[in-house]
C-alpha cells in the first residue's frame, strides 16, 4: 500500500501486549519502517509467537502490574535495543460485569493491567524517552475512555483514566520532546480482547453466535462495520511519524463514528 506518513527508520520502540492483537500488529508495522522491536507480555503469551515474529523482535517477560517486572523489562529493552525513542501501551483486560457483582480483586485487575500497568511502564521508559530527544508514546485507551457503558465500569474507569494520564504527561514532558497521545478504538471483534467481548456478549443475550453479535455490532456503528487492527495500527503510526510533530496530549477516536453519534 501507499506510505502516507514518514517515519525515521531506526527507531527503538517498546511494545507492551505485544505477543498478539494491536499490539503485535503495531508491532509489524514498525518493523516494516525499519524500526527495532521489543515485544513486552507475559511469558506464556510470549511462547505463542510465530518463529518468524520471534526473530524479528526482541521478546521481554512482562507482567505490567508488577513494579520490579516492569523495571526489569524497561532497562532489559533499553540495554538489548540500544535505546529507547518509542513506548506503545496495547496491555489490557476486559470484563462485561454488573456493578453490585463487580468483585473488588476484579476490579483491581482492571485497574492494575489498563491504567496502573500504562502508569509503570511510563514512568520507567521517560528517562530513556527524554535522553532519546524525540519520544513518541502512544497509549491504547478505547471508546470506552470518552463514554460510559453499562456492564463496563470497572474498564471504562480505567480507560477515563488513561485518557487523562495521556493528556497531564504530556503536558509535563513536552519540554523534553516527548510526545504522548492515545488512540481510542471500538469493537475491534479479530483480536484476542474482541473475541472476550464477543464471547461475554453471547453469554448476555446480545445474539446467538459470534457472527451474529459481529453482524448486530456493525449496525451500531455509522460507518457500519466494526474496527480491524489495521484501522487502530495505521493510527498508532501516524502519532509515531514525523506527520505528527505538533500533536502531543490527543486521545483519538477510532470507532467508526460512533461517538459522533
Amino acid at each position: 500500500m501507499p506510505e502516507l506518513f514518514t517515519i525515521t527508520p531506526g527507531r527503538r520502540a517498546l511494545v507492551t501486549g505485544g505477543a498478539s492483537g494491536i499490539g503485535l500488529g503495531a508491532a509489524r508495522r514498525l518493523r516494516e519502517f525499519g524500526a527495532r522491536v521489543a515485544l513486552a507480555d507475559l511469558p506464556r503469551a510470549l511462547e505463542r509467537l510465530s518463529p518468524t515474529d520471534a526473530a524479528d523482535f526482541v521478546p521481554i517477560a512482562m507482567d505490567v502490574t508488577d513494579d520490579a517486572s516492569v523495571a526489569r523489562g524497561v532497562a532489559e529493552a533499553n540495554a538489548r535495543l540500544g535505546g529507547l525513542d518509542t513506548l506503545v501501551n496495547s496491555a489490557g483486560v476486559f470484563q462485561f460485569r454488573a456493578i453490585e457483582n463487580i468483585a473488588t480483586a476484579e476490579w483491581d485487575r482492571i485497574l492494575d493491567v489498563n491504567l496502573k500497568g500504562t502508569f509503570l511502564v511510563m514512568r520507567e521508559a521517560m528517562p530513556h524517552l527524554k535522553a532519546s530527544g524525540a519520544g513518541r508514546i502512544v497509549n491504547i485507551a478505547s471508546d470506552a475512555g470518552k463514554r460510559g457503558f453499562a456492564l463496563l465500569a470497572a474498564y471504562c474507569a480505567s480507560k477515563f483514566g488513561v485518557v487523562g494520564l495521556t493528556q497531564a504527561v504530556a503536558a509535563e514532558v513536552a519540554p523534553h520532546k516527548v510526545r504522548v497521545n492515545a488512540v481510542c478504538p471500538g469493537t475491534v471483534a479479530e483480536t484476542q480482547m474482541g473475541k472476550v467481548v464477543i464471547d461475554q456478549k453471547i453469554e448476555l443475550g446480545f445474539g446467538a453466535s459470534p457472527d451474529e453479535v459481529v453482524r448486530r455490532g456493525a449496525a451500531s456503528f455509522p460507518l457500519q462495520r466494526v474496527g480491524t487492527v489495521a484501522d487502530v495500527v495505521e493510527a498508532i503510526l501516524f502519532l509515531v511519524s514525523e506527520g505528527s510533530n505538533w500533536i502531543t496530549g490527543e486521545s483519538i477516536n477510532i470507532d467508526g463514528g460512533s461517538l459522533s453519534g
